[in-house]
């Protein structure tokens, strides 16, 4: 019997990644309970129950969708929960009978950007890309789109949303331009208030303090006509987060008895407040618990091994990284690495020690898997110099360079198009930036060999719609810079698929990957794969392993011919090799390709 081209190794990451919560009594049992709505990339998200006094938990899968940012505590009746990321969906759990009702899609959105209850008894939510005001009325189970809240074609997002301000809906917009707007409830018209650029920083019945070029402003409520400041006092400021002893600042739910939830990372906690305990300044410590249920398989985002046993990887959300023996089939997750929200992108193994670049804080992150876990007091994993707020994204991901030296490809902040590299110092964990070495364009791939760097960029961007622009590939110089820059047609643009190898490189853009030699400083061919091809890996001195949508491909870069191997069982965004073998994953599923049964 002949064998099949690749076997399935298993889910070996998983985690949570609660991206809202809430509290209410449970009308089943007449308890508190603290909800955590936890999204599963590439799987069925969940809320998650739990009896704030007991710790016990209870998880229900969504309907459809991999999570929510948006959940509303109606009454103590029902959830109202709103999803992302491939579609928003509107999901409603009834408490009492703990079924879900009927499902609802937001037509043309991916996100539900949080949401609130107003004073109409209604639901409402912010979107993208659509950036709209979403309206669910709990009463008929129907939801309406009530308008583009920005004229702006260019701001795709509206996030977040306040209904606490009796008769208005109060929300912000962006990321070409930001702004503010009001809802009016009794009338449906959209009000303009503030000045350009000024955003929501929160909203209580009486006041909306709004922030404008780093000073605070107040509103009434009622009216939204501006405060004096000095009208303002601390018990008219609502406790919203707490500052943790780490220095971390995490949001918080309040409970009953002078008691405050929240979530950090992997862990939540319940602390008591003392009766004059404000955010501001202070620390306090709290107690970090498991979440009472078992944790999902999430997508697998980015793979590396180690050189040695373990096969690692990253979460495609959640901030957190795994370990995978392909002997035993084991597995390890981590808590979160650093304080920011987000994914690591980039993974290199340097000196048996684990470094990485994450989204969305632009942070560098240092592990030793030898030593103890002591992420909260920075020590392990440590948090190097961040490379924000001019560049967020590790869109490029992470190589080590010709140098040595731990190399990272960008893209900038939210509403900027451009990008950069930064270098990060193995040993003296110096980091060095060079924004925008192609002005405007984020890095979109970065590989490397024994002499250069070398990378592609687009007109991608964070909270803006791609830019139409002539991809670039750069070769790079440690120590001296762009060697070389080559210009690709208008119709290829380039993504991340590229490795170096045999003194060669590999690029995909367009639907060809392009095969550069080094010797002559040029493209010499490249092989047409009728679709864009999504990973590239560098199996051997002559041959890479090509990921194209659900085709895997194999090229010969000394003769430039390329021919499909086999089919996958889905679209690839993860691969390396390990012990000689090729690893790749599809979602949460990691899977190994037999290439001794392909070539028989």
């Amino acid at each position: 019997m002949s064998q099949q081209p690749y076997s399935h190794a298993g889910k070996p990451c998983r985690n949570y990644n609660v991206l809202a919560t809430e509290v209410l009594i449970d009308p089943v049992d007449g308890r508190e309970k603290f909800v955590l709505s936890n999204y599963a990339m590439g799987e069925t998200g969940s809320l998650i129950l739990i009896d704030t006094m007991t710790g016990q938990g209870e998880n229900f899968p969504l309907p459809a969708g991999a999570g929510a940012w948006g959940l509303v505590n109606w009454h103590n009746q029902k959830l109202v929960v709103g999803t992302c990321v491939d579609q928003a969906y509107l999901h409603v759990l009834d408490l009492r009978t703990r079924q879900w009702s009927p499902v609802l899609e937001s037509e043309g959105e991916s996100y539900f950007w949080g949401m609130t209850l107003a004073s109409d008894g209604k639901v409402y939510g912010g979107t993208y890309p659509g950036c709209s005001l979403m309206q669910y009325d709990p009463q008929t189970h129907s939801l309406l789109n009530l308008g583009k809240v920005s004229e702006n074609g260019s701001n795709q997002y509206s996030r977040p949303v306040w209904g606490e301000a009796p008769g208005y809906i109060l929300l912000n917009y962006g990321y070409d331009t930001n702004g503010m707007k009001a809802y009016r409830i009794s009338d449906g018209q959209f009000i303009e208030f503030g000045k350009p650029g000024e955003q929501i920083k929160w909203v209580t019945c009486k006041l909306v303090c709004t922030v404008l070029e780093n000073e605070l402003v107040y509103y009434e409520a009622a009216t939204l006509q501006p405060v004096d400041s000095s009208a303002v006092h601390e018990q008219d400021i609502p406790l919203l987060d707490l500052t943790l002893t780490s220095g971390q600042t995490v949001p918080i739910r309040h409970l009953g008895d002078n008691r405050a939830a929240g979530v950090r990372g992997q862990e939540y906690f319940i602390a008591d407040l003392p009766p004059d305990y404000t955010a501001r300044p202070g620390a306090l410590e709290v107690v970090l618990r498991p979440i009472p249920v078992e944790a999902p398989a999430t997508a697998i985002f980015t793979l590396q091994s180690d050189g040695k046993a373990l096969l690692w990887g990253s979460s495609g959300f959640g901030q957190t990284v795994f370990s995978f023996n392909p002997s035993t089939g084991t597995f390890w997750n981590s808590p979160s690495v650093c304080n920011a929200g987000g994914e690591v992108y980039g993974m290199q193994f340097m000196d048996s020690r684990l470094f990485m670049s994450a989204y969305v804080g632009g942070d560098h992150v240092l592990y030793d898997p030898s030593r103890p876990w002591e992420q909260l007091s920075n020590v392990n994993p440590r948090t190097l110099q961040s490379v924000a707020p001019e560049l967020i994204r590790p869109e490029g991901r992470s190589v080590c360079g010709p140098d040595g030296a731990f190399w990272t490809g960008w893209s900038a902040q939210y509403g900027v198009y451009g990008g950069g590299l930064s270098r990060v110092d193995p040993f003296t964990h110096e980091v060095k930036l060079w924004y925008d070495p192609v002005p405007g364009q984020q890095v979109s791939g970065l590989t490397a060999d024994e002499e250069y760097l070398y990378f592609t960029t687009n007109g991608g961007a964070s909270g803006l719609p791609p830019q139409q622009v002539q991809s670039r590939f750069v070769v790079w110089k440690p120590g001296v810079g762009t060697m070389q820059e080559c210009q690709f047609e208008k119709d290829q643009e380039a993504g991340n698929a590229i490795a170096a190898l045999g003194g060669k490189v590999v690029c995909c853009a367009g639907e060809e990957i392009h095969i550069f030699d080094r010797s002559q400083m040029e493209f010499v061919t490249s092989v047409r794969v009728g679709q864009s091809c999504q990973w590239l890996v560098a199996l051997d001195e002559r041959t890479a392993g090509a990921f194209c949508g659900e085709d895997y491909w194999e090229l010969d870069v000394e003769t430039g011919r390329g021919h499909r191997v086999t089919r996958v069982p889905g679209y690839v965004r993860a691969a390396a090799l390990h012990d000689g073998k090729l690893y790749f994953a599809v979602g949460s599923d990691l899977y190994v390709l037999n290439r001794t049964s392909l070539e028989g």
